[in-house]
């Protein structure tokens, strides 16, 4: 890792993730409503230790086709909110797909929507990105109503379209293209 990775937007901090946060991330990470529509699993605690691990190093962005978890950590005290994901396509960069966690007490404070700001900041002006798109469960609301809240477009219903947590479930496709992207949100 060369250069501390770092994106200020509004009260919160893009950051790696560090092994001093570990125990808020094991916590959120364990929670099934987190995980309710998330396509991971409860994480125990040895797989938070190897997924901060890993990604407490990680390029951001990764390398196209790999995915890189991004730290929510609140501006004045540097404490971890939640992670927001990053994962430029492998057969074309300029697409990348991104998704949020936020641990539940911090959730509906406006948090996400500044974390996912900077990190469309980020994916445009910084990535010269041309599209960036999220899967949502429609069942969701909150995430349903942060995509459209950070200026991101409705582009498809697919009805059944993936297998998580033993059933079939619908998704909502998001997209923003880089030349929507200053009049967004």
């Amino acid at each position: 890792m060369e250069k501390p990775f770092t994106i200020d937007a509004g009260r919160v901090r893009l950051r790696h993730l560090r092994p001093a946060d570990l125990p808020a991330f094991a916590a959120y990470r364990a929670d099934p409503a987190v995980c309710r529509f998330q396509g991971f699993d409860p994480f125990s605690e040895a797989q938070a230790v190897d997924f901060i691990a890993r990604h407490s190093v990680a390029a951001i962005p990764a390398a196209p086709g790999e995915w890189v978890q991004i730290a929510i950590a609140r501006r004045d005290d540097d404490e971890l909110l939640g992670d927001c994901a990053l994962h430029r396509q492998g057969h074309e960069p300029r697409i990348a797909e991104i998704g949020i966690t936020l641990a539940p007490r911090w959730q509906g404070q406006g948090y996400a929507g500044e974390a996912l700001q900077g990190l469309l900041r980020f994916c445009f002006a910084e990535l010269g990105l041309h599209r960036v798109v999220a899967l949502v469960d429609p069942r969701n609301a909150p995430s349903v109503a942060l995509m459209e809240r950070v200026g991101m477009r409705r582009e498809g219903h697919f009805r059944q379209n993936g297998w998580y947590k033993g059933e079939w479930c619908d998704e909502f496709q998001y997209a923003l293209l880089a030349t929507d992207w200053p009049v967004a949100g």
